[in-house]
């Protein structure tokens, strides 16, 4: 049940309460008051009409001596000499006897009479009818009030929750407070928890920014001495020390094009041009070049395809690099043989080792952060590459380490046609 619902319901259930509460203490106190003024009524109507008859022997204002329609208790607490009242019935009708103690010569008697309680309880009843529609238009007024105001609420907070996505889809420029628009009056909780949001957001922002340009510089930086590094190692005469500082060397040099790389995903300055391509034919080509790179590694190497005809809009030299650290990083850090496998659309690897952490299944890939204790950058160009050209991955362990790339969203960035005579196939 959503937000809007619940407040409505707990609205209209408390206001629906407070009337029959309401209700029922009005029409107890009316009822109460009434039956009181009729006793009153009885009882100095019985006194008038004893002194009446004290006074002339005749019996007036309807009183009745010993009165056979008098009920028995109301009759003997009169001959015990007390003036009473009592509600009962005559002939179908509620009514409020009033008996009071008489001498007729030496002999002692009741005398009483009655009052209607008809009209009383057809008040009561038009009370009821009137409470009873005022309450129903009652609680559809407020009920009503309670849904605008709850759908305006949860309004502002669906648009507070829209813009906080957006924010962490890349869009920095969003400010939920203008977002969620303004409250009824002045300002209330919602906009405390959405400058609070602004205010987070734009903290994050500006760490994150910082170490998008820490990482850049640093690439950079070190890229210069590199060159001289990489020309110095090839000068080394050949031996075993040689190999082992060129080799040093290159593992450097692949760190740094790695930084280069993940901060120009993350700045968004990558041009895509997308091209029609047969995955199948596009991954088995990939495949067969990183085999050639490295046969040893790539000996538990699985190759399924089963994407027959299934032409997706991607860009091989993209795919390649994707493919190249998924399946590095299943080689290096997974167990038993790497599964690579295509379906319509869909492109998996799997390997069968201890799975993916917690940490990255929750937040995703993060640089520095990897299943295997790496530095976690593989994995992060790799989702950063598949983004850029729109495809959807998702992560999981099913055991192992399964990562899914899905080019069949319809809501790939807008394609560069390819050339006329440039192949559609990798």
């Amino acid at each position: 049940m959503s937000l809007r619902w619940k407040i409505t319901l707990v609205t209209t259930v408390s206001v629906f309460m407070a009337l029959l509460v309401s209700a029922l203490l009005v029409r107890q106190m009316i009822n109460t008051s009434e039956e009181q003024r009729l006793r009153t009524e009885a009882t100095v109507s019985l006194q008038q009409a004893v002194k009446i008859l004290g006074e002339t022997g005749i019996s007036v204002l309807g009183a009745t001596v010993n009165d056979p329609n008098l009920p028995r208790q109301a009759r003997e607490a009169a001959r015990a000499g007390d003036v009473v009242t009592y509600r009962g019935t005559l002939e179908g009708v509620p009514v409020i006897f009033a008996a009071a103690p008489v001498e007729l010569g030496s002999q002692p008697a009741v005398l009483s009479l009655s009052v209607s309680w008809a009209n009383s309880l057809q008040v009561r009843t038009n009370m009821d009818t009137a409470l009873f529609w005022a309450g129903i238009a009652t609680l559809f007024v407020v009920s009503a009030l309670g849904i605008l105001v709850a759908s305006r609420l949860v309004r502002r907070l669906a648009d507070g929750a829209h813009a906080a996505r957006a924010i962490a889809a890349g869009q920095r420029h969003i400010v939920v407070e203008e977002a969620i628009g303004p409250p009824f009056g002045g300002k209330d909780e919602v906009d405390e928890f959405a400058a609070a949001v602004d205010v987070m957001a734009a903290e994050l922002t500006a760490k994150i920014a910082a170490e998008q340009r820490f990482t850049a510089d640093l690439a950079h930086e070190l890229r210069t001495p590199l060159t001289g590094l990489v020309t110095a190692a090839s000068l080394l005469p050949p031996s075993r020390p040689t190999e082992l500082v060129q080799d040093r060397v290159a593992k450097l040099r692949t760190l740094i094009e790695d930084l280069l790389e993940v901060s120009r995903l993350e700045s968004g300055t990558e041009s895509i041009e997308l091209v029609a391509t047969d995955l199948d034919a596009c991954v088995r080509g990939i495949i067969s070049r990183i085999r050639d790179h490295c046969p040893d590694q790539c000996a538990s190497l699985v190759l399924e395809l089963d994407a027959s005809g299934s032409v997706v809009w991607l860009e091989p030299r993209r795919l390649e690099r994707i493919l190249e650290n998924l399946v590095r990083n299943a080689l290096t850090h997974g167990e038993g043989h790497v599964l690579v496998r295509s379906s319509a659309g869909r492109l998996e690897v799997v390997d069968h080792g201890p799975g993916f952490p917690p940490s990255i299944l929750e937040t995703g890939p993060e640089r520095f952060v990897s299943k295997g204790g790496g530095i976690g950058l593989g994995l992060t160009i790799a989702c950063g590459q598949a983004a850029a050209m729109g495809a959807r991955v998702s992560l999981s362990n099913t055991p192992g380490a399964r990562i899914t790339l899905d080019f069949t969203d319809a809501a790939l960035p807008r394609p560069i046609p390819a050339p006329a005579n440039q192949s559609l196939t990798a």
